[in-house]
């Protein structure tokens, strides 16, 4: 079990901390966490009362704190939700409400023993410098909610659908971690719709993650780049108007479609001296998976006919940043070019 799975377990058995920090970015952990939260510290006839939420961004933390001190109405416990404390972070705010950290300081020594503060920060980081973040994470409990590895958020899916009566299959959880990239809370949402689909069977197959699941644009233009290499060009053109259909700018297609290729020709390069794919992406800033992708796709391909796209490219986005052609035409005009491989068609 994850460290999060007990410590939202220890939160429904009512074995509470006084006060917690919600560290990170992913949304859906951050729900699960604010839902278990709520249905086990507050008394549904009497929650409105003792239960108060605070945007750092429009309210002092004096208002937060002075709710946490005050006694719960018929309950056991008052609960005080701390959202955006941008305090804790190196950012500074135009027009920022003035805080008493003095005053959190104190509260987080002595916390009250009827309350539990909750301050929800979603950064990937916290500025450790200063003395009131300090305090916070020697104080606190801390709820560590950072983007999953792609095994994380596998198991969450598959545990999620299992529980629920679901069965879905190898290649099918695979696909669905890729359309959603690698991204926790969009799994999740597709998760759900996936599984109204399959309501009867209770068997989520690869056909229909493939057909309810959307593409991201870049994984369409991936899919583009990749037609466009093998050379497929009525299906390059189909992929291509698809996107124009979905109001996609051409311009914005081609940028995508130049960064993709460089990135081909990169991990090309830098695979051939030896590095290994951590190594790659740590040089290049790029998403481990994204290198992955890369190295499966660039051994098939000459650095030349790599080399020769990305520069064709280039060559149409300057004609097209230019006003010299039109944006929409000089796409299907490089898929054709460079499937005939004939260098002295101009594109005009």
């Amino acid at each position: 079990m994850s460290e999060i799975n007990k410590q939202i377990r220890s939160i429904e058995k009512k074995n509470f901390s006084p006060v917690y920090l919600v560290q990170g970015t992913e949304q859906y952990l951050s729900e699960k966490v604010r839902f278990a939260l709520l249905n086990a510290v507050l008394v549904e006839e009497v929650s409105e009362f003792n239960f108060g939420q605070f945007d750092m961004r429009e309210t002092t933390i004096d208002a937060a704190l002075q709710e946490a001190e005050s006694f719960p109405f018929f309950g056991d416990k008052r609960l005080v939700f701390v959202q955006q404390p941008y305090f804790l972070t190196g950012k500074t705010m135009a027009n920022g409400l003035d805080h008493d950290m003095s005053y959190l300081e104190s509260y987080l020594q002595n916390p009250s023993e009827f309350s539990i503060l909750v301050i929800f920060a979603p950064y990937e980081k916290l500025d450790k410098r200063k003395k009131i973040t300090k305090t916070l994470l020697k104080k606190a409990e801390l709820i560590n909610i950072e983007p999953m590895n792609e095994k994380g958020i596998s198991d969450i899916v598959k545990s999620t659908s299992e529980q629920a009566g679901y069965s879905i299959d190898t290649k099918a959880l695979e696909k669905l971690i890729q359309l959603t990239d690698r991204n926790l809370s969009k799994s999740m949402m597709e998760l759900e719709k996936l599984m109204i689909y399959h309501q009867e069977d209770k068997q989520i197959s690869l056909s229909s993650v493939e057909e309810l699941v959307p593409k991201t644009l870049e994984q369409n233009i991936f899919e583009l780049n990749d037609l466009v290499l093998s050379k497929e060009v009525q299906r390059s053109i189909e992929l291509y108007q698809d996107l124009l259909t979905q109001k996609e700018d051409p311009i914005k297609i081609i940028a995508l479609m130049i960064g993709q290729f460089r990135l081909l020709l990169q991990v090309k390069i830098l695979r051939r001296k030896g590095y290994q794919q951590a190594d790659i992406a740590k040089i290049l800033k790029v998403h481990p998976f994204r290198v992955k992708l890369a190295l499966q796709k660039e051994k098939k391909f000459e650095q030349s006919v790599l080399s020769k796209a990305h520069h064709q490219l280039i060559d149409a986005d300057y004609l097209i940043k230019s006003g010299r052609v039109d944006p929409e035409l000089q796409v299907e005009l490089f898929i054709m070019k460079f499937a005939d491989g004939h260098s002295q068609l101009q594109m005009k």
